[in-house]
C-alpha cells in the first residue's frame, strides 16, 4: 500500500517539475437528437500559459480522438476553424491544467463557444452539407500524359483511391490537391478487373492532408439512405455537392440518383464514409462499392513500409491568375510574326503558344468567321466574340508530320480512276520532350502526350493514328538568361536519340517578352522613401 502511495506522489512530484505527461483530448457534439458526433481532424492548439515556448499542434483522428506527450502545465486550448452542427458553429478557446500523468480533456458543446450560423437567422444545416466540408479536401485531382480524372486521399501517409484504366501506360503520374500544390505520385497496387488502382505521394512538403474514412460493407447501406459525391471541376471552381438517394446496394454495384461527373471521386454515405467508386461503363457512370478494392488497399499499404516513397517536393503548377488581357492587344497586332512561333524539327512541326499567340489566332479566327456571316445576309448566327481568358503559360505543341506513300496512292489512283482521296501516313509519333535552359532540364507544368490522326474526308483519308506532345512550361521558362534554350523531342522511331534544336535568339526574346504584363502584376511594389 505504501509503495503504491509513493509511486503516485513521486509521479506527481515528476510532472509537476516539468516532466512530460500524457494527454487524450477527445471532441464530439451531440446533435438535437442528442445523437453523439465525433469531430474528426479537428486542429487543437495547446498554447503553454506564462511560457514562450511555440504552441502544440494536435490533431483528432476519425473517432475525435488525439493523443500527445508534452510538458506538464497549464494550457490555453484553442481551436482554428469553427465546426458547424445544424445552426451553430462551434469553437474551443479554454484554460486546462495538464500536470497529472494522465490528462483527459473533454470538447463539447458544454465548453465549447456556439454562435449561430448565416448572421443570427434560423439556418438549417443540411448534415451531408456538414460531411461535405469536413471531407472535402480529401478528393482531389490525378493526372497523367493523357488525362485528369478524380481520386480521393484514403490514408494520411499519402495513398489516393481511383481508377485504373487511365493509370494504364501512364510514364508520369501527378496528385493535386489544391490550386497551388501538386506531387508527384507513383502506382502502388491496382486491379485492372475491378478497375481499381492505388497511386501514393509523399505529403511530407505539404504537411498532413484530409483523408476519407472508408466503409467497405454494401450491407451497412439502407435503401432509401441519402448519399453524396463531390463535384471536382478543376481551378476556376469550387467543389460542389452533389446528393441523391440510394436504391440498390449490393457486392457488385451501388445504384442511386446521384449525378456524378468523373471516374475515380467517391461516394459518400449519410455518414460521410466513403462507400463508392465511380467508374465508367461504355458510354455511362457506374458506382462499385468500396469492397471491390479492399485487396488492393491492403496491398497499397504494405508499400507504404516496404518501398521508397515518391519525392518530397511541390511540382509546378497553373497559376491561378489569368494573364491581363487589356495588355494582348498592345503585344500582339503591330507586330505579329507566325514564324516566330513555329518550327521545324526532324519529322516534327513545333508551335509556341503563348497568351499573345492565342489572342491573335483567336481574333483572326473571329474575323474570317465574321466575313463569313456578313456574306451569309442573316443565313447563319453570328459567331461569339471571344473572351480573351487565358493561363499565364507556354505551350509547346510537337505534332508529327505526314508523308504521301507513293505506290500505296498510286493502287488507289488507277483503283477509283483518279477519283480518291489521297492517303497520308504519319512519319512517326511523339514520345516525350525535354527543355533545356542552359544545360539544365525545365520541369513542365504537364508534360502531355494524345493521340492525333485516323480518320478521312473526301479528300484525305489518315488510316492510321499517331501521337502528339503538348507541354506546359511556366510562363520564365524561356529566358534569355539562360544563354542557350535547347529544344529536343524524341520519337517512337527512334526513343534513344531525341532530335535538337537551340532556338533562335529572336525566338527566344519574343517569347520572354510576351509575359512581360503578366510579370510585371506579379512583382511586388517598389518601395517610396518616406519623405525628408
Amino acid at each position: 500500500m505504501k509503495s503504491a502511495v509513493m509511486s503516485i506522489l513521486l509521479s506527481g512530484l515528476l510532472a509537476a517539475a516539468g516532466q512530460d505527461v500524457k494527454v487524450k483530448v477527445r471532441a464530439a457534439l451531440y446533435d438535437r437528437d442528442l445523437n453523439l458526433k465525433p469531430v474528426p481532424h479537428l486542429t487543437i492548439k495547446l498554447v503553454p500559459a506564462g511560457s514562450e515556448a511555440q504552441p502544440i499542434t494536435i490533431q483528432t483522428n476519425f473517432d475525435g480522438i488525439a493523443e500527445a506527450e508534452l510538458p506538464s502545465g497549464k494550457y490555453r486550448v484553442v481551436t482554428d476553424s469553427p465546426i458547424e452542427l445544424f445552426d451553430k458553429a462551434y469553437r474551443w478557446e479554454l484554460d486546462a491544467d495538464l500536470s497529472r500523468p494522465d490528462n483527459t480533456l473533454e470538447l463539447s458543446n458544454d465548453n465549447a463557444k456556439a454562435t449561430p450560423l448565416a448572421a443570427g437567422r434560423d439556418a438549417h444545416v443540411d448534415e451531408l452539407a456538414y460531411h461535405f466540408k469536413r471531407v472535402k479536401d480529401a478528393v482531389v485531382t490525378v493526372w497523367t500524359e493523357q488525362a485528369s480524372f478524380d481520386g480521393f486521399v484514403v490514408d494520411p501517409a499519402g495513398l489516393v483511391l481511383t481508377v485504373q484504366g487511365p493509370l494504364e501506360g501512364a510514364a508520369w503520374m501527378a496528385v493535386q490537391l489544391d490550386d497551388r500544390r501538386r506531387l508527384p505520385a507513383v502506382l502502388a497496387a491496382s486491379d485492372k478487373q475491378h478497375d481499381v488502382a492505388v497511386i501514393r505521394i509523399n505529403p511530407s512538403a505539404v504537411g498532413q492532408i484530409t483523408s476519407v474514412q472508408l466503409s467497405t460493407d454494401p450491407d451497412a447501406l439502407v435503401e432509401g439512405e441519402r448519399v453524396f459525391t463531390i463535384e471536382n471541376p478543376g481551378k476556376e471552381k469550387d467543389k460542389k455537392l452533389v446528393t441523391g438517394v440510394l436504391s440498390k446496394a449490393d457486392l457488385q454495384e451501388l445504384v442511386s440518383d446521384v449525378k456524378t461527373s468523373d471516374v475515380g471521386g467517391p461516394l459518400f454515405n449519410s455518414s460521410g464514409s466513403a462507400v463508392g467508386l465511380i467508374q465508367r461503363s461504355g458510354e455511362n457512370f457506374r458506382i462499385r462499392p468500396i469492397a471491390l478494392a479492399t485487396e488492393t488497399l491492403a496491398e497499397a499499404k504494405q508499400q507504404l513500409a516496404s518501398s521508397p516513397a515518391p519525392p518530397s517536393r511541390l511540382l509546378p503548377s497553373i497559376p491561378t491568375d489569368q494573364f491581363p488581357a487589356e495588355s494582348l492587344s498592345d503585344l500582339g497586332r503591330n507586330r505579329w510574326e507566325k514564324d516566330v512561333y513555329s518550327l521545324k524539327l526532324g519529322d516534327f512541326d513545333i508551335e509556341f503558344v503563348t497568351p499573345v499567340a492565342r489572342y491573335e489566332t483567336d481574333s483572326e479566327r473571329y474575323e474570317q468567321q465574321m466575313r463569313a456571316y456578313n456574306r451569309s445576309k442573316g443565313r447563319m448566327s453570328p459567331p461569339a466574340q471571344p473572351e480573351h481568358k487565358y493561363d499565364a503559360v507556354l505551350l509547346i505543341y510537337a505534332l508529327p508530320k505526314t508523308k504521301m506513300p507513293f505506290w500505296e496512292n498510286m493502287a488507289q489512283s488507277m483503283g477509283t480512276y483518279n477519283r480518291g482521296p489521297t492517303i497520308l501516313r504519319y512519319k512517326t509519333g511523339f514520345l516525350r520532350m525535354q527543355l533545356l535552359c542552359g544545360e539544365k532540364e525545365i520541369e513542365p507544368i504537364l508534360p502531355g502526350r494524345g493521340v492525333v490522326g485516323g480518320g478521312e474526308s473526301p479528300y484525305v483519308v489518315v488510316p492510321e493514328e499517331s501521337s502528339a506532345g503538348r507541354y506546359l512550361y511556366a510562363n520564365d521558362a524561356v529566358s534569355p538568361q539562360c544563354g542557350k534554350v535547347t529544344l529536343q523531342v524524341f520519337s517512337t522511331k527512334d526513343p534513344e536519340h531525341p532530335v535538337a534544336k537551340d532556338l533562335d535568339e529572336k525566338v527566344v526574346t519574343r517569347l520572354w517578352q510576351d509575359f512581360e504584363p503578366y510579370r510585371k502584376l506579379q512583382a511586388p511594389p517598389s518601395s517610396v522613401a518616406a519623405p525628408q
